[in-house]
């Protein structure tokens, strides 16, 4: 391993005039060669942006742009969020690099890094905000804050402890994708060698917790934000403390936390080691930190007045419990958020902050028929349905009748009668033939919903999307109750696992998990009641940028090689078969229909996966590119690439 001489020249900002007075001009940053390297556009250096608070708290609020959410335009697969990589949603659009790249197989660690999963990539340009770009900036700010003479030294605290807790989140985005990372610990300056190469796995796990723990130690940042009409989205120690047990979460999982590691390597070069991408062994200290964070936080919050909470329906019935799910997942300022990011303020309907509404409806982000399934009914028990897909329906049931709250908020389905209009609908009819079908156009928009469903989540719809100010959940406490649900799992208290699902379920009118589906034993059942608790996170957190890595970490990869499927549902006719004709729209006095429901392979952009005999864990982390391979500095490559 040879090493590599960096070069700083410390210019990240250039000063104009006016009230956007600094504006970002952070060129691409290689780890090897250019790693930290910036040349100077501009006469301003550190003693510049250093000699006052207003210019160091601008360097920060730049900084702030690098956590990541999965709608920004540089984070997706060509427009398609990498949710689609996952079982719950799928694209079929064949211009998406999911089309591309991922469904056909042909990823390879030459493209790695070049808009495959680009928020993890080692550049940078306009679209891409990489994770060393914002280590470097983080430790130029600790290293040189205490310089800034109109601050005090609380405000100095406050400033380093938000920059540590952003440090840490680009660090964890990175180790879920690549397993072990070379360790940063201070801004180099010019001509000082970086010779230590990959770190393993526990270490990677040992530095992310160091930055939170630094953070959690500055005295400066409190608990939580006190000004949120202002100041909502900033770092607090709560976001600290929350992210240490997701941390923990990921870290104790099966896919490095196992008895083997998930791949070995073969054909092994120099400096490859299997500890960095597995933790030597199946270590339960893992799952007893993840359970120690947890309960740290919430004995904190308690102390400090229960600031965090989950947002509680104004009403007891399907409106209450959507209002407080939305208010959850999407709006600002709220007891829900632990970090949340602000990347813009009004989302456009194609934009590169949230430009998801019209990239879904172009058919980028469709909900699977097994993401439907896993929604359960109103009163708590899992879907019960399946068996009837394929035949005539004999019952007549609606299969999207008395259904988790969850559900109608997160994907657009056939219904009698919306909860709110959407695209001047009062009704919705994604069957063959109905008002919104497969392929057809509203309102002067092409409407591709080819699975039978759609995406409603964010979108809502065309016209409202922007009724409600950009805001994304890093961390909210819905995932803190499911996370710390999983630990008490793992660590044998089952029954105080379910009670903490049950918080999050009672949100929206759901019974209990045990009491509802007595049939699992979920309180001496460890396994099923772990599956349970990864639905529970797939519903209450989709298209959240949390079932790819779910499914990853616990190495669940029957998820990846299964094939999906679509929904197609069609009209009954009164003798009790489908209703073929082209125009089945319901008309005025119409009563609601009776439906047949097929289950309906995926075959627009068909997954290599999904053949028997071609999967290999190797997709279970991403490639390191091999430019970066190549600078010698002791990068090495995953697994099976």
């Amino acid at each position: 391993m040879k090493p590599i001489k960096i070069n700083i020249v410390p210019c990240l900002l250039c000063i104009l005039t006016g009230v956007n007075m600094f504006l970002s001009c952070v060129d691409d940053i290689n780890f090897g060669d250019e790693f930290l390297e910036k040349q100077p556009s501009v006469d301003v250096n550190v003693d510049t942006i250093f000699s006052k608070g207003e210019y160091a708290k601008y360097f920060l609020w730049n900084l702030y742009n690098h956590v990541n959410t999965p709608f920004y335009g540089g984070n997706q697969l060509n427009s398609s969020p990498i949710e689609v990589l996952s079982d719950i949603f799928h694209s079929h659009c064949t211009w998406s690099w999911a089309n591309e790249w991922y469904y056909p197989g042909v990823v390879t660690e030459d493209v790695q890094g070049d808009w495959i999963r680009d928020k993890f990539a080692f550049n940078s340009d306009g679209r891409r905000r990489s994770v060393w770009e914002a280590v470097r900036k983080g430790w130029i700010l600790i290293e040189n804050m205490d310089r800034v003479p109109d601050l005090s030294e609380n405000e100095k605290s406050q400033l380093k402890g938000e920059t540590y807790v952003i440090m840490a989140t680009r660090y964890l985005d990175a180790f879920k994708n690549f397993g072990g990372l070379p360790i940063i610990d201070h801004a180099f300056v010019a001509g000082e060698e970086y010779t230590r190469g990959r770190a393993t796995t526990e270490e990677t796990v040992g530095f992310i917790d160091s930055l939170i723990v630094n953070a959690i130690n500055e005295p400066g940042l409190p608990w939580a934000v006190q000004d949120v009409n202002n100041w909502a989205g900033r770092m607090t120690k709560g976001a600290a403390m929350a992210l240490r047990a997701k941390l923990f979460l990921f870290a104790a999982s099966p896919l490095f936390n196992d008895t083997e590691p998930y791949m070995q390597y073969t054909n092994v070069v120099e400096g490859q080691d299997i500890l960095h991408v597995w933790n030597g062994g199946k270590k339960q200290e893992y799952w007893d930190k993840c359970l120690q964070a947890c309960e740290e936080f919430f004995r904190t919050n308690e102390q400090n007045g229960t600031t965090y909470a989950l947002i509680q329906p104004v009403t007891p019935d399907e409106n209450g419990y959507s209002q407080a799910y939305r208010e959850a997942y999407w709006y600002r300022g709220n007891s829900e958020k632990i970090i949340e990011v602000h990347h813009t303020y009004e989302a456009q309907e194609w934009d590169q902050e949230l430009g998801i509404g019209n990239i879904s409806h172009q058919g980028h982000t469709n909900p699977t028929l097994e993401f439907m399934e896993m929604f359960p009914m109103a009163d708590g028990k899992n879907y019960p349905y399946k068996a009837i897909y394929g035949t005539d329906n004999p019952d007549n049931i609606d299969i999207f009748a008395n259904r988790d709250p969850r559900l109608y908020e997160t994907l657009l389905v056939s219904r009698e009668k919306l909860r709110e209009d959407y695209m001047g609908l009062q009704r919705v009819e994604i069957w063959e033939g109905g008002n919104i079908h497969h392929n057809n156009s509203l309102n002067g928009w092409i409407i591709r919903f080819p699975t039978g469903m759609a995406l409603f989540k964010w979108i809502r719809d065309y016209w409202k999307i922007r009724d409600v100010p950009v805001s994304y959940s890093y961390l909210r406490m819905a995932e803190m109750h499911l996370i710390y649900a999983e630990a008490l799992a793992e660590t044998g208290n089952l029954a105080k696992a379910c009670a903490e699902v049950n918080k999050v379920r009672a949100r929206v009118g759901l019974g209990r998990i045990e009491a509802m589906n007595p049939e699992l034993q979920l309180t001496t059942n460890k396994d099923n009641l772990i599956n349970e608790i990864l639905r529970e996170r797939a519903v209450e957190l989709g298209m959240e940028d949390q079932r790819l890595y779910d499914i990853i970490r616990r190495k669940y990869v029957d998820k990846f090689t299964s094939p999906l499927h679509e929904l197609h549902t069609w009209r009954k006719t009164a003798d009790g078969k489908k209703d073929e004709r082209e125009d089945t729209q319901l008309q005025a006095g119409e009563p609601y229909p009776n439906f047949i429901y097929e289950k309906i392979q995926i075959t627009t952009g068909s997954r290599k996966w999904w053949e028997p005999g071609y999967w290999t864990n190797k997709w279970l982390l991403s490639p390191l590119p091999r430019a970066e391979i190549n600078k010698g500095y002791g990068l090495t490559q995953n697994p099976g690439w």
